[in-house]
């Protein structure tokens, strides 16, 4: 994922973007086209509304209501004293992973990108709250090109196409569908995860 963003550089091989080499790009301007969820995304002390918009001089309150009810964050933001304006992170309110997640998707949600890149992005999450954030986002995937890195299945069987990765290799490419038929390294991951 970090590679794909350009936070390192590529040893062997290329990573392409249609037809265009990642080195052919301005990569600030790149990384502006992307809401990345990582497992260890930052959280500033500061607002809710701040966190979930950063930079934005005038929060556009549509867009992060929006974002709130996607991440399903919204009935927490609006039991806090102060709601919005909430200052979290460091210097503020605790949060739990699984909220400071919650956070993390609203702001990609938020920006409103092109590119979406989701790195074990609800992990921290309960199996209801998973599933409530993973059916919202596959109305705001729509029209997007979307990046799912899960260990937790559920996370992708709706995804147009599932590559396998077993210690850096791939092992199969297919849709939820045609890998389960297979019975092959997908299926056995579904099966240990009584998933089925």
């Amino acid at each position: 994922m970090k590679l794909m963003l350009g936070f390192y550089p590529v040893q062997s091989g290329e990573i392409l973007l249609g037809n265009n080499n990642l080195n052919q790009y301005n990569l600030r301007e790149w990384r502006k086209k992307c809401g990345v969820v990582m497992q260890d995304g930052f959280i500033f002390s500061d607002t809710i509304a701040r966190n979930i918009a950063p930079g934005e001089e005038n929060i556009d309150k549509e867009k992060l209501l929006n974002a709130v009810i996607t991440a399903n964050i919204r009935e927490f933001i609006e039991s806090l004293p102060l709601r919005y304006d909430t200052k979290i992170g460091s210097e503020g309110h605790a949060l739990s992973q699984g909220q400071k997640q919650r956070i993390l998707i609203a702001r990609a949600v938020y920006k409103d990108p092109e590119f979406v890149f989701l790195d074990e992005a609800t992990n921290a999450l309960d199996t209801n709250n998973e599933k409530v954030i993973m059916d919202n986002l596959q109305q705001f995937f729509m029209g997007r090109t979307s990046i799912v890195i899960a260990h937790r299945l559920s996370t992708v069987k709706n995804a147009d196409q599932i590559v396998v990765i077993d210690n850096g290799e791939i092992k199969e490419i297919g849709t939820h569908s045609s890998l389960t038929k297979k019975k092959g390294a997908y299926y056995q991951l579904i099966k240990n995860q009584l998933e089925l």
